[in-house]
């Protein structure tokens, strides 16, 4: 048997998958052949979606912890003491007590039908703001007013160099590949830069691996040059922007000789990078969500729009500074399946929950997890560890025992995306929806999230609050689209929205002026300077530890999901060095490392790398074993834009051990060493 469905992981590409069924219920995912984007090929992570669904490690039982050890029960039992809670707290401290942590771990647009359970409450505490991405959507609102994409086959089709900057496009956004190599064999130039090695590299024209944080000084250098030069758009400027001549003042600070130092890009090379976006026409610059995790990533990401509009990249065929594909709002009301509007909710933010939980007033006393894994993603995450343990009723909706719940009083079956319905779309890069058809269905006695919640809501005696049915839950949230088009979703397995393949065409923009904006007022009313602007003054230095740990998105994994590959296994994470970090402390391949700061300590296994920022400390997100998480290393900031972790300005040091014993006698913790 085979049949159409759809990836819900929270990445650029949004696959159409066709799943194939055998007797004994094994799975074999491939691509769906007439999706435009996907073109029958997936990534391995989706792959692992048929693995995870029949992993003997998922959890096909509500769970129970009872004097520190786990006992399963009945849902009739689970229901009616989790119900207890809600209605205990309700009637102490009211519906600001209870909160729901969530983010997009399984993607879905009926996903939204969990918030509606805790708004049909009259609300509750809920965690707002990005360990993303919200820094560089910002920015865009402040530029160009809304953060738009171009088509791939735009980018294919008619650019003449193309910039990937910060993007592992290779392993995080594995379909845009064939776009590039069919631009390439056009003749279009190719141009990485990246702190760290990317497997698009062995690919490129050109690769620049800048200091750590240190991307909008490069691009406001170069646009320094380009001004000196006269290689200025200047009807662009004139026309269809503003506030073209305070930036084009303001770029006298940053000296392209002394911005090499602070870089450690040679001015060559920058000189390089002026030329390319100055001289070359169109250049479409692909930018990634890594950039704005430093405390100025939102002035980052305004850098590079500035470079790539004053040069005339904007607006035109095969340009674009392509962060986001935010054109797909127009298509969905999820209020109309929410009814968030209705609701009394008290915010609390996901870089610095920890410190909110700690603080709220009134206290939070029963917390609800779904979609998400907040302990190994959050940053500090020991001290959300210790906020939690202050919580009286901790519930986490999953399909496997993750490090958060281990954390919980309870850990509640859902069901993995082969088992359920839904609508998956992105609004990071391409404009194509695909369908969730059910292939299987659920193991053991695992519910859909919605479901959950509706035996929850019915439980308390208020079934009103989730009533529907799938049908109309779809109809009302794309009630935007003709009738037939839903059906034409059902039937195919996905549809095109049609968006623009070339946003700002028009040179209308969504800004307040109706044009790009270099000087924002928007910004300046948010406490901003008015134009892109890098503080050197602001970058984080630490003589006693002098490299930048990077805790990234893994290759092999989808954030925390590892738990059916072997490398879950591992005792160690893997420690990727650059090349002066492993010459400093005299470290080859396959060393036991450790990694240190002032909030954490791992052992790991040093792989040396020869490309990439030589200073920089590379740590895979979602590993987690020792008694910490990697997230236990980062700090609890925020980055300038928006409600954005500054995950990225993070420091340590690295030394070589002989024995895993050591992180415990280094660190004074009997624990880690016990857990190792």
């Amino acid at each position: 048997m085979k049949v159409k469905t759809a990836c819900p992981i929270d990445c650029y590409d949004a696959c159409a998958f066709i799943a194939e069924v055998g007797d004994d219920e094994e799975i074999r995912l491939s691509g769906n052949p007439d999706h435009p984007i996907t073109r029958g090929t997936i990534c391995n992570r989706g792959r692992q979606l048929a693995v995870r669904r029949n992993s003997r490690d998922r959890v096909l039982h509500p769970m129970k912890k009872h004097n520190g050890e786990w006992v399963q029960i009945s849902w009739e039992q689970a229901l009616r003491e989790i119900a207890q809670e809600v209605e205990r707290t309700l009637a102490e401290v009211g519906h600001h007590g209870i909160l729901h942590y969530y983010d997009w771990g399984s993607g879905g647009l009926l996903k939204a039908l969990n918030q509606r359970f805790f708004y049909g409450l009259g609300g509750c505490s809920e965690a707002i703001g990005s360990l993303c991405w919200d820094a560089g959507l910002r920015a865009q609102t402040y530029d160009f007013g809304q953060a738009n994409s171009h088509s791939p086959e735009d980018m294919a089709e008619h650019a003449q160099a193309i910039v990937v900057w910060g993007r592992n496009v290779a392993n995080t956004n594995v379909h845009m590949m064939p776009f590039i190599r069919a631009a390439q064999a056009r003749g279009a130039k190719l141009v990485v830069i990246s702190a760290l090695p990317q497997d698009a590299a062995r690919r490129a024209d050109k690769v620049i691996y800048p200091r750590p944080g240190t991307d909008g000084l490069l691009a406001l250098a170069a646009l320094r040059i380009c001004r000196d030069e006269g290689w200025i758009d200047l009807e662009f400027v004139r026309d269809a922007a503003v506030g073209w001549e305070a930036l084009a003042e303001d770029l006298d600070r940053y000296d392209p000789a002394e911005v090499a130092r602070w870089t450690d890009v040679p001015l060559h090379d920058i000189r390089f990078l002026a030329e390319l976006y100055g001289r070359t026409a169109p250049v479409c610059t692909l930018l990634g969500i890594g950039l704005q995790r430093y405390a100025q990533g939102g002035q980052t990401v305004r850098a590079i729009d500035a470079l790539a509009a004053a040069t005339g990249h904007v607006g035109v065929p095969g340009g674009g500074v392509n962060y986001a594909q935010r054109q797909l709002s127009i298509f969905y009301d999820e209020e109309a399946i929410t009814h968030r509007r209705r609701a009394d909710v008290r915010e609390m933010l996901r870089p610095t929950l920890a410190a909110d939980i700690a603080q709220a007033d009134p206290p939070v006393q029963v917390m609800f997890v779904t979609r998400s894994n907040p302990i190994a993603q959050v940053p500090d995450a020991s001290r959300l560890r210790k906020a939690m343990e202050g919580i009286r009723c901790k519930v986490v909706i999953d399909t496997f025992m993750t490090a958060t719940a281990a954390c919980a009083d309870y850990v509640l079956p859902c069901t993995n995306v082969l088992e359920e319905e839904d609508v998956v779309y992105t609004t990071m890069w391409h404009d194509c929806v695909s369908y969730a058809r059910p292939v299987v269905p659920p193991r053991g006695e695992a519910k859909v999230d919605w479901q959950i919640f509706r035996d929850l809501a019915t439980a308390m005696g208020r079934p009103e609050i989730m009533e529907g049915d799938v049908d109309s839950w779809i109809r009302a949230a794309l009630r935007r689209w003709p009738a037939e088009r839903i059906e034409e979703l059902r039937d195919r397995g996905f549809v095109r929205l049609g968006v623009p393949g070339v946003p700002w065409q028009d040179k209308k923009f969504f800004t307040p002026s109706g044009k790009f904006e270099f000087a924002s007022s928007l910004a300046v009313r948010d406490g901003h300077s008015a134009v892109a602007r890098i503080d050197v003054e602001r970058f984080p230095e630490d003589a006693e530890l002098p490299y930048t740990l990077l805790t990234v998105h893994p290759r092999k994994w989808q954030m925390s999901q590892r738990d059916t590959l072997p490398e879950a296994r591992e005792p160690y994470p893997v420690a990727e060095l650059g090349a002066e970090v492993a010459a400093d402390r005299g470290i080859q391949d396959g060393d036991l490392v450790r990694v240190r700061n002032a909030r954490a300590s791992v052992i790991a296994r040093a792989r040396v790398q020869a490309e990439g920022h030589p200073r920089v400390v590379r740590l895979e997100i979602g590993w987690h074993g020792q008694g910490v998480s990697l997230n236990d290393f980062t700090p609890a900031a925020l980055a300038d834009f928006g409600i954005q972790a500054a995950l990225y300005d993070c420091l340590c040091d690295v030394e070589k051990v002989s024995s895993p014993h050591e992180n415990a006698r280094a660190t004074g913790t009997e624990a880690l060493a016990g857990r190792v």
